[in-house]
C-alpha cells in the first residue's frame, strides 16, 4: 500500500469521500433477495472487486469491505455463523486487491440484528464478543480503519467500539442512524444526537456522524446539529432521498446532481467524511468528489 499518510492525517488535509452502496449492486449482480452479501466474498469475488474499483475510479478516498452483516450473531442468523473468518478476511483481501496506492481500505461492521431486552434477549456481553470476533478478522486482513454503521441501538454501537480498541489501535468511526420527528433526530430506540456524541466520544472514537434512513436533504440539517455537539470530524453517508414502492420496484427519488448539491451543504457544517448509502452509486460519488474539487 506504499508510504500513504494515516486516514487521520489526510482527515486535517481535505474532505475525505467514501463509496457508495454495496448490497443493491450486488442485488443487480444477481445476488438473490434475503441472502448474505457476503457469501459472495468467495463465490463471487470478481464482481465484488469490480465495484470496489469503480467506487475508487469515481473519487472515492475510503471503499467499506462487503462485511456489513459479517458478525457472528448476524452471519447465525442464516446459518452461516462458522464463516465468520472465511468472509471477512476475503472481503479485505478483495478489497486490498482493488485499492490503490493512495486508497484505504475500511472494515465495515454493521448490526447484528439483535436486541437487548426487552425487545430480545441479547446481553452487553453477547454484543460484545460478537463484534470482537469480527473486528480480530478484519484488523489481522489488514483494514486502515473500523467503520462501525447504521446502528439504532447507543448501547450496541458503544460495545462495538469497545470490540475495536480492545483487539486493535487503528482508527474507529462510528455512524449511528437517525430518524427525523417532530422532536428532532432520534435513533429508533430513542437515543437523541446528543446522547450519541456525548457517549461516543468519551469511548474515544476518532469521527462520528450518521447514514441511512434519511436523505441528503434531512442530513443537512443533521450535520448542523452534529456540529454544533462535536469538533470531532463528521461522517455524512445519507439516502439518495426516501425510497418509494413504484410497480412493485424501490426507488430511491434523489438524482446524483442533487445529491451532490445536498452534500456540498453537508461539507459547509464541517462534515470531512462523506459518501453515500442506500440508492447511491458510483455515479452519485463522481459528482461528490467533482463538488469537493471545485
Amino acid at each position: 500500500m506504499g508510504d500513504k499518510k494515516p486516514i487521520l492525517d489526510l482527515l486535517q488535509e481535505q474532505i475525505v469521500i467514501l463509496d457508495g452502496a454495496m448490497g443493491s449492486l450486488l442485488m443487480d449482480q444477481g445476488l438473490p433477495a434475503g441472502t448474505p452479501p457476503e457469501i459472495w466474498n468467495g463465490s463471487n469475488s470478481d464482481k465484488i472487486k469490480k465495484i470496489h474499483k469503480m467506487y475508487f475510479k469515481a473519487g472515492s478516498n475510503v471503499v467499506l469491505t462487503n462485511t456489513f452483516g459479517g458478525s457472528g450473531l448476524k452471519l447465525a442468523a442464516y446459518k452461516h455463523g462458522n464463516n465468520i473468518e472465511e468472509y471477512n478476511h476475503k472481503a479485505v483481501s478483495i478489497a486490498l486487491e482493488a485499492c490503490p496506492e493512495n486508497g484505504y481500505v475500511a472494515g465495515d461492521i454493521g448490526p447484528s440484528g439483535a436486541f437487548l431486552p426487552p425487545v430480545g434477549d441479547i446481553t452487553i456481553i453477547d454484543f460484545e464478543s460478537n463484534y470482537l470476533e469480527q473486528m480480530q478478522v478484519l484488523a489481522d486482513a489488514g483494514v486502515d480503519l473500523f467503520f462501525i454503521e447504521t446502528m439504532v441501538d447507543l448501547r450496541e454501537a458503544e460495545a462495538a467500539v469497545k470490540a475495536a480498541k480492545s483487539v486493535s489501535q487503528l482508527p474507529v468511526f462510528v455512524s449511528m442512524t437517525y430518524k427525523k420527528t417532530k422532536r428532532g433526530f432520534f435513533t429508533i430506540m430513542g437515543n437523541s444526537v446528543e446522547q450519541c456524541v456525548d457517549s461516543l466520544q468519551k469511548l474515544g472514537v476518532d469521527a462520528i456522524g450518521a447514514n441511512c434512513t434519511i436523505g441528503s436533504d434531512d442530513m443537512i440539517d443533521l450535520t448542523q446539529e452534529l456540529n454544533q455537539l462535536t469538533e470531532l470530524p463528521i461522517i455524512a453517508k445519507p439516502n439518495a432521498g426516501l425510497p418509494q414502492l413504484i410497480n412493485g420496484e424501490t426507488v430511491y427519488p434523489t438524482k446524483s446532481k442533487d445529491f451532490a448539491k445536498d452534500i456540498s451543504k453537508i461539507v459547509e457544517n464541517n462534515a470531512r467524511i462523506v459518501g453515500g448509502c442506500c440508492g447511491t452509486n458510483p455515479a452519485f460519488i463522481e459528482k461528490i468528489a467533482q463538488m469537493v474539487k471545485g
